[in-house]
């Protein structure tokens, strides 16, 4: 491959990465200040409200519509500072400034949802009269209205940028939706003369804040700490690598994601036959493809097999029948034979449960060496639970 071939390939890449920064610093931004603008107007509304009535659960309501502002604050922040390129310090860039913004939404609505249970379990034991006209409880439901289009709008944003930060600021206003819900209840419950609703509707906002504060905590902390990858998301990159022709086999898949940047790594298994030229060009086939479809970075080991070794087909049928099949059974891959005339090796990479990983290794080289008299040694790599 040429230089000025090379140089075109890395301008592109780094291209794709700069618009890529863009498209999801602008989506992060949009969804921040059209929250921003909702909220103050939905949070005005609950507040002038609560006060004129005296309710307890509609001013908690109220400010929780006013924390989301905040948090769409935060939105904005952390998309603007994730957005921010690489340097010697971050190499991988600040995408996962993305995800320690969606910590301090749950974070905030965790102290909200403390707040809350306070004040209302105060107002349950000590019921105050609460009355609000039918008129005030259908402003409140076009608020609820308002509220449940910004959650979807949120969420279809962060669904196309794939952002956990998103994702979360889009629950914030699910469950203020929620809270309302609640609220317009304990207010036509006080209409019927059943005045300690307003203060058990708040105990229910408190709920809904906390229970939505700890799956966000769960949800932001998970890219921080190094969660595994979505399972469609590694179908994915192998149903791409294998579009490639002579493509035989994917494995060893590594995924790490940082904000919007995916770093991905994978072992290809190709016939032995390819020279190191064809080999080579397979692996940057593959890259390509995989770089094309998800972006980012994607590194490709490969791994020749000669699937003609005359006991190549038996060995491979017996470990498939050994061990099974179904989501939890052991898997194997990368089956090589050295020596097409005894004594001969076998080497190939079990995935196993941990509990069993050892275990099953200690059988399987007992069971081949018995099974096949030609085989003066088998080595199993016991791989580790971060590859797929």
């Amino acid at each position: 491959m040429g230089q000025h071939q090379i140089t075109t390939r890395v301008f592109a890449r780094s291209s794709e990465a700069s618009e890529s920064a863009r498209r999801r610093r602008a989506a992060g931004r949009l969804e921040g200040w059209v929250s921003i603008a909702v909220n103050a107007v939905v949070g005005a509304i609950k507040l002038i409200a609560g006060l004129v009535i005296g309710s307890i659960s509609l001013v908690a309501d109220a400010v929780h519509s006013f924390s989301d502002m905040v948090t769409s604050a935060v939105v904005i922040w952390g998309f603007s500072a994730a957005a921010r390129p690489s340097d010697r310090q971050h190499p991988f860039g600040h995408g996962r400034i993305e995800s320690i913004a969606a910590l301090v939404i749950a974070v905030l609505l965790l102290v909200a949802a403390l707040e809350f249970a306070i004040a209302s379990l105060g107002r349950l034991f000590a019921p105050q009269e609460v009355t609000a006209s039918w008129v005030l409880l259908g402003v409140l439901a076009v608020t609820v209205v308002a509220k449940e289009w910004l959650a979807r709008f949120a969420l279809r944003l962060g669904r196309s940028i794939d952002s956990t930060a998103l994702r979360a600021d889009a629950w914030h206003h699910r469950s203020d939706v929620l809270a309302t819900a609640a609220v317009i209840v304990a207010l036509v419950g006080a209409r019927l003369g059943v005045s300690w609703l307003d203060g058990a509707a708040g105990l229910v906002v408190a709920g809904v804040l906390g229970w939505t504060g700890v799956m966000l905590v769960t949800e932001a902390a998970d890219p921080l700490i190094g969660a595994a990858p979505p399972p469609e998301l590694v179908d994915g990159i192998r149903s791409v690598a294998l579009t490639i022709p002579g493509v035989e086999a994917v494995h060893d898949v590594i995924v790490h994601r940082y904000g919007g940047l995916l770093i991905t790594s994978l072992h290809i298994e190709v016939a032995a036959s390819n020279d190191a030229m064809a080999c080579h060009e397979l692996a940057e086939q593959v890259e390509e493809a995989l770089m094309t479809r998800f972006g980012g970075w994607a590194v490709v080991h490969v791994d020749p097999v000669d699937r003609a070794h005359p006991l190549y087909g038996e060995v491979e049928g017996f470990l498939v029948e050994r061990l099974g099949a179904g989501e939890t059974a052991a898997t194997f891959h990368d089956l090589r034979l050295v020596g097409r005339e005894a004594p001969c090796y076998v080497i190939f990479d079990l995935k196993a449960a941990p509990e069993e990983g050892a275990r099953l290794q200690e059988e399987l080289v007992r069971e081949l060496k018995a099974r096949f008299p030609q085989v003066a040694k088998v080595m199993i790599n016991l791989e580790p639970g971060w590859v797929y």
